[in-house]
């Protein structure tokens, strides 16, 4: 896994992802899921957790960890989904970040897993892995609406999506384009958000749906849906 990883003070970098745990010392359910990741200067490991608030006892939260490479193939994982890169352990993980001087041989280990991934900010939709870490990182379009609808000269139909948590997103769809934005029209309907989100892959199409679960079969012009032969996204994290 790899994520954009939010600072403190409105920066960004991307990070190889090593863990995801609860804390227990954490009441509020929001903010008990952390991640382990490197340090801005990738020279330790710390734990960064998905949500902080805004303010101090503010009640609106900052997105600090977007997923945008959701690849767990070399993970273990528990019943509840939470887990580590094969060869650590949550005990090992803890040690570790409390060390001042953490082990050279795991950082070693965390460098070689990370070596040759670089993060392409414009990234193409073409297999069921880029699909799942495009639903990741757009947290299933939960609570996003399309902010900017354009069909570009070359052809291109561009949407800028807004409030998605943690960031906006742009897309370009093309190629044998059809879309259908009939049940999102502001003119007709008050309610612009998505609460949910489909992307499918099929007969050489990429699909981008407005719910969950859905299948082609069931498309129909009640949805707001988005067909090409291509798609491609670029992530602006949240400042």
């Amino acid at each position: 896994m790899h994520a954009i990883i939010s600072t403190a003070n409105g920066d960004h970098y991307v990070s190889a992802v090593f863990g995801c745990y609860s804390d227990p010392a954490i009441s509020d359910p929001w903010f008990k899921v952390y991640w382990v990741v490197w340090d801005e200067h990738k020279e330790r490991l710390i734990k960064w957790q998905t949500y902080r608030p805004k303010s101090p006892g503010g009640p609106y939260m900052w997105k600090q960890v977007l997923i945008v490479e959701s690849d767990k193939s070399d993970w273990k994982l528990d019943d509840e989904w939470q887990g580590c890169v094969s060869f650590l352990n949550r005990h090992l993980l803890d040690s570790i970040i409390a060390q001042d001087h953490q082990p050279e041989d795991i950082l070693a280990k965390c460098r070689a897993m990370d070596e040759g991934y670089v993060y392409e900010p414009i990234q193409e939709v073409k297999t069921p892995a880029d699909a799942d870490s495009l639903d990741w990182v757009a947290g299933n379009f939960h609570d996003a609406y399309i902010k900017k609808k354009e069909l570009q000269a070359d052809g291109k139909l561009y949407l800028r999506f807004s409030d998605v948590w943690g960031c906006e997103i742009e897309a370009w769809f093309w190629g044998d384009l059809e879309y259908s934005m009939a049940s999102r029209d502001p003119e007709v309907f008050d309610d612009p958000y998505w609460f949910s989100a489909t992307i499918l892959l099929q007969d050489g199409f990429v699909y981008l749906i407005d719910d969950e679960n859905m299948t082609v079969e069931k498309l129909t012009d009640q949805y707001c849906y988005f067909k090409a032969r291509h798609m491609q996204y670029r992530v602006i994290p949240e400042t």
